[in-house]
């Protein structure tokens, strides 16, 4: 029932479903099969015992708990319509498998028989009556599942036709609660906001003070606004880092879709901490300036809670049901929600599909997805290009060379930057130093770093920088900043730490910053030495973007030092990267960012770690695609016949360990006093989760394992679902250290 007490009508909710699902299908020319499959959905609760327990369950809002997916499953097979059984199978517990999608006819053919003639017998002669249109007008089976067509594509569509239903399904059960009209928002005004995007640009450049680097930004950004003009397809951003390239992106983005009729742009990045730079970015070019009016650019990732927010305030509003499926004409999201929503099974993730038909989508950062399974993701951007009218724009500073998989192998993409040999050998801002001779301790390299009045170092693990860390606060003296910055530390904790560490160098006071991966890739720093542990050359590459980075240091250009730490660690994968990387970069060799060795390197790389050999994990999940086994590519093959047990190692997961979320005390008063607020609120008998969000800026990432032995678990605290709460130390240096593990143990 809605809040005035009317209820919804079987009939009313079957085409009301159906016609959203018409509309949300179009963009991919799939309209009739998407409204068939709304109005057969729910036929099943027309049967006279699913009504009669509906009333049964009705004051008490419980479950009516009786089978109503079958009817729409076994019509749908009477008509040969196999995509519509699994979208109308998995509409609540989300899409599965053949097996189970053959479970809902009946174990035996006198099961089938007796669900025939049955309650299903009866449930058609009611909706003959009240529904006729399912009989009358079933559509044709799209050319897309002709026999011997590509299965992965028709599997990526039975992907996007459950994403209509199921976004459909919600949109219209909603809009009956609050007897309002289904929510959709606009679809991306792109000459509009491209205009306005101009001019916010233009002045931001007025008021900047010139740089170094600007003219090879505005090379960038007018290469870039050129080639979106040309025909839909897969495009490649190669730039030197420091080019702008955000911003070059959402430029061609916007031009490209005001070209072709783009409905959105939807832009993914590696990690959270640029993710939420570039939303603000984006904002402060594209939202309007009127607070009261509809908001242009969603931010959305994995780590941000939709709870209920506060109905009175329209934007938050807006926000927490566009985040739900995308309903927003410009999207910033992480590369894990996109291609976890892409792969994976459940309503949740697929809703928001469909909505990326007919969009440009820019991945940032292209360069940090998992090898492992690089093959399936380029196959979903084949399939996406080809099939669902998606421009790519793959960009990154060390462009990974994913056009030697075999998916987008015969697939033509083009170059923004025509030339990037020629503006990386121009733009080249730093010299490198190979520290090769002997193997320097983390307290060696700490020590020659305070030689120079400013400097960044990067290591290779969490514990890695707390020791550099307090090596550097050993060794220093008075007047020197030593700083420090990994995922041990929460959000809040980092910010604060980014913001002092710009303004000491902007004031050119000495300071020496400490830090894991996560400061390379979109952070923008400008440090005149950097010091960075063995790693990979993309890795490598992305640290010298952080030095000299404004090119201000004169013919000199900045250093960047390159060490193997004696008692550092790395991560697992680093080994076999490390030793392929040896035949291209060093001493006498190619310099890390250095685009014809790299060219050489990715390739390499693929082949020796085997990415797209039999048995690995990319050709495991598309085997199980090629089967429509959605199940086991979200959560991983059954181990053994007969039993449910399932390896998760060979899922599609862009993050394999199991994590689990902790807030963390964070000495600072007023955090302390939000901190203690919300948790009282969460604990409470009636939870309130708008305090999740209030708390993430003090979550940390804890591998689950980890949060589940015994010296850790006991300093752990339930609040609400998986989250916990540390009761252990929270240094205001460093961060939550987790002693007695010696590796790494935080994300």
């Amino acid at each position: 029932m809605n809040k005035i007490g009317l209820r919804h009508r079987l009939e009313d909710h079957l085409r009301g479903t159906a016609e959203l699902a018409r509309r949300f299908a179009a963009p991919f020319l799939f309209s009739e099969l998407a409204w068939w499959t709304g109005l057969v959905h729910d036929g099943g609760k027309a049967w006279c015992a699913w009504q009669d327990k509906l009333l049964l369950v009705e004051p008490t809002n419980g479950r009516v708990g009786l089978d109503h997916k079958s009817f729409g499953v076994q019509l749908a097979r009477q008509f040969g319509l196999r995509p519509v059984e699994w979208a109308v199978a998995g509409h609540h517990g989300g899409l599965t498998c053949e097996d189970e999608v053959d479970d809902l006819f009946g174990r035996s053919d006198a099961d089938e028989a007796r669900l025939r003639s049955g309650p299903w017998a009866d449930v058609e002669r009611r909706l003959r009556l009240a529904v006729p249109e399912i009989f009358e007008r079933p559509p044709m089976l799209p050319a897309d599942f002709a026999p011997g067509a590509d299965r992965l594509r028709q599997e990526f569509l039975v992907r996007f036709l459950f994403s209509c239903l199921v976004d459909a399904d919600v949109l219209d059960t909603q809009a009956h609660r609050e007897s309002v009209e289904p929510r959709i928002g606009r679809d991306l005004d792109a000459p509009g906001l491209l205009k306005r995007f101009l001019e916010r640009r233009a002045k931001y450049l007025r008021k900047r003070m010139p740089g170094a680097l600007d003219g090879w930004r505005e090379e960038v950004f007018a290469a870039a606004l050129r080639v979106a003009e040309q025909e839909p397809g897969i495009f490649r951003l190669t730039a030197p880092t420091g080019t702008a390239k955000t911003i070059a992106a959402a430029g061609f983005a916007l031009k490209h879709a005001a070209k072709y009729g783009k409905r959105r742009v939807i832009v993914a990045v590696p990690f959270i901490t640029i993710t939420e730079q570039n939303a603000v970015v984006y904002q402060r070019l594209l939202d309007p300036e009127d607070m009261a009016a509809e908001r242009v650019v969603l931010e959305h990732h994995s780590q941000v809670e939709m709870g209920d927010e506060d109905q009175s305030n329209s934007h938050h509003s807006w926000r927490r049901l566009a985040a739900e499926n995308w309903d927003a004409p410009f999207v910033v999201t992480t590369t894990v929600q996109l291609f976890e929503s892409l792969f994976g099974r459940t309503q949740s993730q697929a809703r928001k599909l469909h909505r990326i038909a007919n969009s440009v989508l820019v991945l940032d950062e292209v360069q940090a997805m998992p090898h492992r399974l690089l093959s399936q993701i380029a196959d979903a951007l084949r399939i996406l290009s080809e099939r669902f009218g998606v421009t790519v724009l793959l960009s990154s500073a060390t462009q990974p060379e994913l056009r030697e998989l075999n998916p987008l192998r015969d697939l033509r993409s083009t170059e923004i930057v025509s030339n990037p040999k020629a503006m990386f050998d121009a733009c080249r801002r730093v010299r490198y130093e190979w520290r090769h001779s002997r193997r320097l301790t983390l307290a060696d390299v700490a020590a020659e770093a305070l030689a120079h009045p400013q400097a960044l170092l990067v290591v290779n693990t969490v514990r890695d920088a707390r020791n550099m860390f307090l090596a550097l606060r050993r060794l220093a003296g008075d007047g020197v900043t030593i700083l420090h910055l990994s995922t041990a530390m929460c959000p809040a904790h980092r910010r604060k730490v980014l913001d002092t560490v710009r303004r000491l160098l902007e004031a050119g006071d000495r300071v020496l910053l400490a830090s894991t991966s996560l400061v390379e890739a979109g952070v923008d720093l400008d440090f005149p030495v950097a010091f960075r542990a063995i790693s990979p050359p993309e890795s490598m590459a992305q640290v010298a973007g952080r030095c000299n980075r404004e090119g201000n240091l004169g013919d000199q250009g900045g250093l960047v030092v390159i060490f193997d730490p004696a008692d550092g660690g790395q991560p697992r994968s680093y080994k076999t990267q490390i030793e392929v990387a040896q035949e291209y970069f060093g001493p006498g060799k190619a310099k890390p960012e250095d685009i014809t060795a790299l060219r050489k390197y990715f390739p390499e790389l693929y082949r020796t770690l085997g990415i797209e050999d039999l048995g690995s994990v990319a050709k495991t999940i598309e085997k199980n695609r090629s089967r429509w086994d959605f199940r086991a590519v979200a959560d991983g093959p059954v181990t053994q016949a007969g039993t449910t047990k399932r390896n998760r190692e060979l899922a599609f997961r862009m993050i394999i360990d199991d994590t689990v979320p902790a807030v963390v005390p964070y000495p600072d008063p007023i955090a302390m006093q939000t901190i203690k607020q919300c948790l009282d609120r969460l604990r409470s008998p009636q939870a309130d989760m708008k305090a999740i969000r209030l708390l993430q800026p003090y979550i940390i990432t804890l591998r689950r394992d980890t949060a589940q032995e015994r010296a850790v678990f006991h300093q752990l605290d339930p609040v609400v679902g998986d989250l916990l709460e540390w009761r252990g130390d929270y240094d205001d240096g460093y961060g939550v250290v987790l002693e007695p593990r010696t590796d790494d143990f935080i994300l």
